[in-house]
């Protein structure tokens, strides 16, 4: 047991015992029952505490080690300690009585009214330095034990502020019309059992709720422009809560395994937002109580196993109580669905002053900008800035493109002069059909030095340091067709999919919002290309791998379907393929048949699908089967041939 390990979790546990009766159970875990138990008795910070007399005089009871653990159905507090019982004259300690070793008792715990945490029935042991149960000088015994049992006695450990909390919460959820039920239902909150468990000390809440008035069903009108965009402030604000709370959780420890479960988490509920965002509202639905219930049973385990591993070393009361807050919504929700509960921006932003009661800002504050704290929380990189021009634009490389799976090396990469032009020459490049063969010779080059920088960065394992580039280039080839820029209406715009996926590599703008610079993505080809790069290198090091000890190739797969679905879809591909294709193709069958006769663009196709295969991506298929259900991104199709 660590000494700075707390936690006091909320399990979900929701029951209907009658009609109207709800419970869920607060589970206090023993780690922070011995942190309070120690502050209540004034111990030190090396955990010593004088219980009575002083630590070096004759008479003294000194107890360190001191905590908590379950015990034959009950708590046990257990400690290491020495006593002294002893007559002082003159500076001397005359016919000492001493002890050393260790003391346990056993307390039944009680909950009353008030949410104190008691305990009563003591039953005390004292054990010499080797934990032999051991006999004493009677006076010694009736010192150590009366002085223990009495401090335990008046042990209290407050169950209030968390219960205060999760009915602040729940009040804040309540909508206007459904107000009086609520308070009404929050009014008969009571303890009703307590019971000492492996896993903690459990506390039965009990709630009586309102019966459900009779549904009448009333047709409801199709949504306004100003509820719509309501609708979609109301989607953002849930993802700038859990952006909070990821951030505040991460920040609060080092424990990298920790990070990874967040990192997963935030990225899983940003591909959940996209499938809602994509859906249509629905009046009198709440959008963000589905993102909420699905994410935060997630939530809860990380924050347990944070604090299991030492990492909310003193800070843990704070997620106590938000644990609870949130757990005891969620079932009060469950049970209840009469009661109209909301998950409002209110609640959210209150449910996030949990954690830093002091923050000055809106932890609900949603901005598209740049965010440096959590791209280090999660150590992503920002790609390098493209190099200045220094001349003018060198001649256009060979239209030999690469015929089959080769690596980058350095000598093949362009140099900071030739990069710069070559970036030059792609802004807003919309090629001819003449230009075609040049336009996929600058991408390659192009894909090829950010592939490199990307590898470089992230250090990728040796088994597949080699491949990276060309999944790099399949990818980009899957998503876009190698495009940034299209025309419309006459105008260069950025390539931009219907679920908001930008550019070269279709970079989401709210699965990375935070990440990386939106603005950059959506002009600049090389930062596109590099943030594409620097996605793979994470998603392959952080999922791909996983796959690699069955095959190597799995690893390029697997992390495709990352890059596409979301991190719970890294397995996705050993789904059967859907064999219809909407490669990089004509609109129509004609034109599509008189321009890929042309021996370039059949020679492009070829090694494209080299490329592919050497990285180990699936093969390209249409929007609609490249995208998981319910959730994940839409890549824009390709409106003509290469």
């Amino acid at each position: 047991m660590r000494p700075g390990t707390l936690l006091l979790g909320v399990t979900l546990c929701a029951s209907t015992v009658r009609a109207a009766e709800v419970r869920f159970t607060l589970t206090v875990d023993y780690p922070i029952l011995g942190r309070a138990l120690r502050d209540a008795l004034e111990a030190d910070r090396a955990g010593d505490a004088v219980l009575w007399g002083t630590r070096a005089g004759c008479r003294s009871l000194v107890l360190r080690d001191i905590g908590t653990e379950p015990g034959e159905g009950r708590v046990r507090f257990v400690a290491r300690g020495t006593a002294r019982l002893g007559f002082a004259f003159l500076g001397f300690c005359f016919a000492p009585v001493s002890w050393n070793g260790y003391l346990e008792s056993l307390a039944t715990p009680e909950v009353r009214r008030d949410w104190q945490l008691r305990f009563r029935d003591l039953d005390s042991h004292l054990y010499d330095a080797e934990r032999r149960r051991t006999v004493v000088a009677s006076r010694l015994w009736e010192l150590v034990k009366g002085r223990l049992e009495e401090r335990l006695e008046a042990f209290r450990f407050d169950l209030a502020p968390p219960i205060d909390e999760a009915a602040a919460l729940i009040r804040a959820s309540a909508p206007l019309e459904h107000a009086e039920p609520v308070l009404a239902a929050l009014r008969t909150l009571r303890p009703h059992g307590v019971a000492a468990e492996a896993d903690g000390v459990k506390v039965q809440v009990a709630v009586d709720l309102p019966p459900p008035p009779p549904a009448i069903p009333v047709p409801e009108a199709p949504l306004t422009p100003e509820e719509l965009q309501r609708w979609q402030a109301t989607l953002e604000s849930w993802d700038a809560f859990l952006v909070f709370v990821v951030k505040d959780l991460g920040l609060s420890g080092q424990d990298p395994a920790v990070r990874n479960e967040l990192l997963d988490l935030l990225l899983t509920s940003r591909y959940e937002l996209l499938a809602a965002l994509a859906g249509e509202p629905q009046p009198g639905v709440d959008p963000v109580r589905q993102l909420f219930l699905h994410a935060w049973d997630r939530l809860h385990d990380v924050v347990r196993r944070a604090a299991l591993r030492g990492g909310l070393e003193g800070r843990a009361l704070r997620y106590a109580t938000f644990l609870a807050a949130g757990d005891a919504l969620a079932a009060v929700d469950a049970a209840g669905p009469s009661l109209g509960l909301e998950i409002s921006a209110d609640g959210l932003r209150r449910l996030a002053r949990v954690l830093e009661p002091e923050f000055a800002g809106d932890p609900l504050a949603y901005s598209e900008e740049p965010d440096p704290a959590l791209r280090e929380l999660f150590e992503f990189h920002e790609p390098n800035a493209a190099p200045a021009l220094e001349s003018e634009p060198a001649a256009p490389p060979s239209a030999s493109w690469w015929a089959g799976p080769r690596p980058a090396h350095a000598a093949d990469l362009p140099s900071a002069g030739t990069l710069a032009a070559l970036i030059r020459r792609l802004d807003r490049w919309v090629p001819d059909d003449h230009e075609l063969s040049e336009y996929r010779d600058a991408v390659d080059r192009l894909l090829d030095h950010v592939a490199a920088d990307a590898r470089q960065r992230n250090t990728l394992d040796a088994r597949v340091a080699d491949t990276f580039p060309h999944l790099v280039k399949a990818v980009a080839w899957q998503e876009s067709c190698w495009r940034q820029f299209v025309r419309q209406s006459g105008k260069v715009t950025y390539l931009l999919s219907s679920s908001g996926d930008i550019g070269l590599m279709q970079v989401n703008r709210r699965v990375w919002r935070g990440f990386f610079d939106v603005r950059r993505l959506q002009w600049d080809i090389a930062y596109n290309g590099g943030v594409g790069a620097e996605i793979l290198a994470q998603l392959l090091m952080r999922y791909g791998l996983k796959e690699a000890d069955e095959r190597l190739g799995n690893a390029a797969r697997a992390t495709y379907a990352a890059y596409n679905g979301g991190p719970s879809a890294y397995r996705r591909y050993r789904l059967a393929p859907d064999r219809r294709s909407t490669s990089c193709s004509a609109p129509s069958a004609g034109a599509a048949r008189s321009r890929l006769s042309s021996r370039p663009h059949r020679r492009a196709r070829r090694r494209s699908a080299a490329s592919a295969r050497a990285a180990g991506a699936p093969r390209r298929r249409s929007p609609r089967a490249t995208s998981p259900s319910p959730r994940g991104r839409v890549p824009a199709s390709c409106s003509r041939p290469w």
